[in-house]
């Protein structure tokens, strides 16, 4: 928490200034629409919750959420409108309500949670069906010098548990497509989508409170 809590003061808002494109594409992979109900996993400190609330208008609703008090702090002086809800909370533990949203985005936010198939169920139980779930996000499945070199640093740096994030999408969601025809050695960039109910309260989602 610590950690999270010290980058919000400094290296989150420089990375703000740099999302902008990362941003966009998130918008546009989603196909939001004005009204549309979007959940923010992860929301660092909400540099995505202005695209997303011009994105569903007025009558949308945006949910942001992170573990960290400080990045929710920031983030909730940014959301200045009626319909963005920021909150401080645990993906991995959840429920984030049943069939809730039509789309969800996470950026660099699963690899670093302490259980990454319950914060993917989680985000599978809170869409509709259709919804769509963007993803960018740390993926060292390749084995090789640098990969190896980004793993043990992750770990030490964020805990990081070793748990592939696009492993563990496919598991829950009935499609996971790559954005672009070529993924990077250490990152990788999917839409997962929900193609019916049958993904929610799948065999990977855990038994926990509502919060």
């Amino acid at each position: 928490m610590q950690l999270w809590d010290f980058a919000a003061l400094t290296y989150y808002r420089a990375l703000d200034r740099f999302s902008g494109s990362l941003n966009r594409l998130a918008i546009d992979e989603l196909g939001l629409q004005p009204g549309h109900a979007v959940l923010d996993i992860g929301c660092g400190t909400g540099a995505l919750i202005p695209a997303l609330m011009e994105a569903v208008g007025p009558q949308g609703r945006v949910v942001a959420m992170d573990f960290s008090a400080r990045m929710v702090a920031v983030a909730r002086k940014r959301s200045v409108w009626p319909n963005v809800e920021v909150r401080q909370a645990d993906a991995c533990v959840t429920d984030h309500g049943a069939g809730q949203f039509d789309a969800a985005v996470a950026l660099g936010a699963f690899s670093a949670m302490p259980d990454v198939p319950a914060a993917i169920a989680n985000a599978a139980d809170a869409l509709k069906p259709g919804g769509r779930l963007f993803v960018f996000d740390v993926r060292l499945a390749k084995n090789t010098r640098t990969t190896r070199f980004m793993r043990a640093a992750y770990r030490a740096i964020a805990g990081f548990t070793g748990a592939d994030v696009v492993t563990e999408l496919k598991k829950v969601f009935e499609r996971v497509e790559p954005v672009f025809a070529a993924e990077g050695e250490t990152t990788t960039v999917v839409v997962a989508t929900k193609v019916t109910e049958t993904a929610t309260r799948s065999a990977c989602t855990p038994s926990r409170p509502a919060g």
